[in-house]
């Protein structure tokens, strides 16, 4: 009998959209985007829209907390969005957080980023005990990157107005620059995190290169023994940059959005629906397909299909999400419990689709014989080798 050890928890993989997780995402590219030739058009113009007072508040809350802007991403963890209730939250619900916490929180955050910055290089610090500026100051240089450390020292001497002008500028970017850029890309975001979750992925690193076309970076590829749970966030002016945030037992992983949503994009005219192949994924499956049987005559609870197929409760929970993400089926809670049932509409949709896609144009079919044309295939017709679009992998920007 082997040794006893104390077990870990099994690695959970979500994928979803949440305001507070793209904003600290989008503010951050912002905050980077000086390269017209590196990023997203709308990020670059979004920058310069800034003005000048705007900008400086920007380039100091942070420029201050190494080059992974720590001090945003502690902003975000403050609130715990994974939290059941926070999963849905809107920026408003975001920023009433922000605002009910006390000033002080406001520097114990900007200490921990910088305690962060000061463990990626291998070294152990304590915060200054005194309120010698001199001291502070020797204390944040490490983490500058474009704010002005003496500036950086009067803000978290004075916590009050490191709080003020922080939840100004989020609230400013989000309501004066991003919102209504938000509500534009939400389609897309949602097309996408629809045919994430109709898809298996036998792994993270597995999941991260399906959905973003990157490999793991080495670094979060390390951490993952101390990760629970890893959530993948669709990013709309991600670019070809690979974007995370490493906060144990927490882990972020942005992807592209609209590099998901336009590799199975049909063309323009096309019969085929954007949802057709998260549909085909989410059938293509056997134990699926039993599940879709047992709800033939009506609808059953979850616990009752897990008894009916004999298989663990987790692999039923994922089988039944992948369905409902396809639309197939649809839940219904009821004291405690989730019923399920078919959406046989959906599946009528997808069974005309195919029939749609395998009918053929008889009068073309008429006309090409009389013609005594055929037509003829050629593998190299279509366009270029995929071995073309193969790119090295793109720098991250944490």
């Amino acid at each position: 009998m082997g040794e006893l050890l104390v077990g870990r928890p099994a690695l959970k993989l979500e994928i979803a959209i949440s305001v507070p997780l793209d904003l600290t995402s989008v503010i951050s590219l912002v905050f980077r985007a000086t390269d017209a030739r590196r990023f997203e058009r709308w990020l670059v113009d979004a920058r310069k829209a800034l003005g000048a007072e705007w900008e400086h508040d920007l380039d100091t809350l942070l420029g201050f907390s190494g080059r992974l802007l720590y001090y945003v991403e502690e902003l975000l963890m403050s609130f715990d969005p994974f939290r059941p209730e926070h999963r849905e939250a809107g920026f408003e619900e975001y920023v009433a957080h922000l605002k009910r916490l006390p000033a002080w929180a406001y520097r114990s955050m900007a200490i921990q980023a910088m305690l962060r910055v000061y463990l990626d290089r291998g070294a152990l610090e304590v915060p200054p005990e005194s309120d010698d500026p001199a001291v502070w100051r020797a204390f944040f240089e490490p983490g500058i990157t474009r704010a002005d450390v003496d500036e950086v020292v009067r803000l978290v001497l004075a916590p009050e107005q490191l709080k003020e002008r922080t939840v100004r500028l989020l609230e400013r970017f989000w309501r004066e620059l991003y919102a209504a850029e938000f509500e534009r890309a939400l389609p897309v975001m949602r097309r996408a995190v629809r045919q994430a979750r109709a898809t298996t992925f036998s792994s993270v690193a597995n999941a991260f290169e399906e959905l973003s076309g990157h490999r793991l970076p080495d670094e979060v590829q390390l951490a993952l023994p101390r990760v629970e749970r890893v959530t993948f966030s669709p990013s709309y002016y991600l670019g070809n940059f690979v974007q995370f945030i490493l906060y144990p037992p927490e882990l972020i992983l942005y992807f592209n959005c609209q590099r998901t949503s336009a590799a199975t994009q049909p063309a323009e005219g096309s019969v085929i629906s954007p949802d057709l192949l998260p549909g085909l994924r989410a059938l293509g499956d056997g134990t699926r397909l039993r599940i879709i049987e047992l709800l033939r005559n009506g609808e059953r609870y979850a616990q009752e299909i897990v008894g009916m197929l004999g298989i663990s409760q987790s692999a039923v929970s994922r089988h039944l999400a992948m369905l409902e993400a396809a639309g197939i089926v649809t839940v219904r809670p009821a004291n405690g419990m989730k019923y399920y049932a078919i959406n046989s509409q959906r599946l009528r949709q997808i069974a005309e689709e195919l029939e749609r896609i395998g009918s053929v144009d008889v009068r073309a079919t008429e006309r090409d014989n009389s013609n005594g044309s055929r037509a003829v295939s050629s593998p190299h017709a279509a366009g270029r080798s995929l071995l073309a679009e193969d790119k090295p992998p793109h720098p991250a920007v944490g």
